[in-house]
């Protein structure tokens, strides 16, 4: 190989090379280096500064209880109502509910479609899906689980407006509380006003059913009656077993027709149909004391039930009056809105280090693309 042929490829092998070199250069200065001037120009000259608006504020219960840590996970074991209130609260400043509101009452579109930059600014025509969405990218709510405090933050391109609406969602806030609370009362006392209606028309039934079985057996109470008979029937057995007693010992002594033996027979012949008749009043069929105890005593247990639920009830009703005069659940504010006196919004390094970033992965892939199609073009 000659000398010019060596000289020839090396000076076509660093043609190549700076062409590679200007090649890469000029991706690097279109692909990176050009978007990140323009985002250091739309950071520093463009972008409208935003103001950050912080509040924190718990929900705690009656007892004292926190409304976060592990009952706001576990909204469903007992004690955690609190806990859900709190859930609810986040939920409902991050709902379309509250979007309405504060569109309605603070004319958060306006203030947002009619300042900012062009990139920040809320479009004019933006639809309802898109509020929302420029809606949840300017509120955030966090929630700290070990000490229970929610964090709320508003963005806007004043701290007037940031504090306005930040103060707004927090009255917002309690306001969920302060009815969910109102309503949990009003279930209370109607539950027990309903148990107390039903106890009331128990008890009213089982006496009146107790009054009708007493004037149709003509009996106030048949186990006391059935008592007394029993005490009558035990002394009469007593005489009647002395009076045989006595007439054994009197036949010792006198003739079966003697006047003394002949009137004690007749005196045992007289309590014997005594106790025979007591007998047959405690349990003689469907007439005696045994049938009318056996109807009678369900109908009395009904009705001792039936007060004692009655007095439950009420005691239950008063209860949830007493409990009702006081929040079980109420929002303590922890740090009021700010007012920023600086823009926290937007972050221009953050930003110009994302777009350099950003920027570099799209070059990479886009290299290593061009490079496999112009590798299968070659094959």
């Amino acid at each position: 190989m000659s000398v010019a042929n060596v000289g020839e490829k090396a000076a076509t092998a660093r043609d190549l090379r700076k062409a590679r070199q200007r090649r890469t250069v000029l991706r690097l200065g279109l692909g990176v280096v050009l978007p990140t001037l323009l985002a250091m120009a739309y950071y520093a000259l463009v972008a409208a500064p935003q103001y950050e608006s912080v509040s924190a504020f718990t929900v705690r219960s009656a007892d004292g209880g926190g409304g976060m840590g592990l009952e706001f996970f576990i909204a469903s074991v007992p004690g955690s109502s609190a806990g859900a209130d709190a859930m609810l609260a986040q939920e409902f400043i991050l709902s379309r509910d509250m979007l309405a509101k504060v569109e309605a009452e603070h004319d958060f579109v306006a203030h947002y479609r009619d300042h900012g930059d062009f990139v920040s600014r809320l479009a004019a025509d933006a639809d309802a899906e898109e509020r929302f969405d420029y809606y949840t990218e300017h509120v955030s709510v966090e929630h700290d689980g070990s000490s229970g405090v929610i964090t709320l933050a508003v963005r806007a391109y004043s701290a007037e407006k940031a504090e306005e609406l930040n103060a707004a969602m927090l009255q917002a806030a309690e306001a969920l509380v302060n009815q969910l609370n109102a309503r949990s009362r009003a279930d209370r006392i109607s539950l027990s006003q309903h148990e107390l209606h039903n106890g009331e028309a128990r008890l009213t039934a089982a006496r009146a059913a107790l009054v009708e079985f007493q004037a149709q057996h003509d009996e106030i109470n048949p186990m006391e009656s059935a008592a007394a008979v029993l005490t009558v029937r035990s002394q009469l057995e007593g005489q009647l077993a002395s009076a045989r007693a006595e007439l054994t010992a009197v036949r010792r002594t006198l003739q079966p027709d003697a006047p003394e033996v002949l009137a004690l027979r007749s005196r045992i012949a007289a309590l014997q149909v005594q106790v025979d008749s007591q007998t047959a009043r405690l349990s003689n069929g469907e007439t005696g004391f045994a049938a009318t105890i056996a109807a009678f005593e369900p109908l009395l247990v009904e009705k001792e039930f039936a007060q004692h639920a009655y007095q439950s009830a009420l005691t239950a009703l008063e209860l949830a009056r007493i409990e009702a005069d006081r929040p079980n659940r109420y929002v303590v504010t922890v740090a009021r809105p700010s007012v920023p006196d600086a823009p926290t919004h937007p972050d221009g390094v953050r930003g110009v280090l994302t777009v350099t970033v950003i920027c570099f992965m799209l070059l990479g892939v886009g290299s290593l693309l061009l490079a496999s199609v112009r590798e299968h073009a070659n094959l």
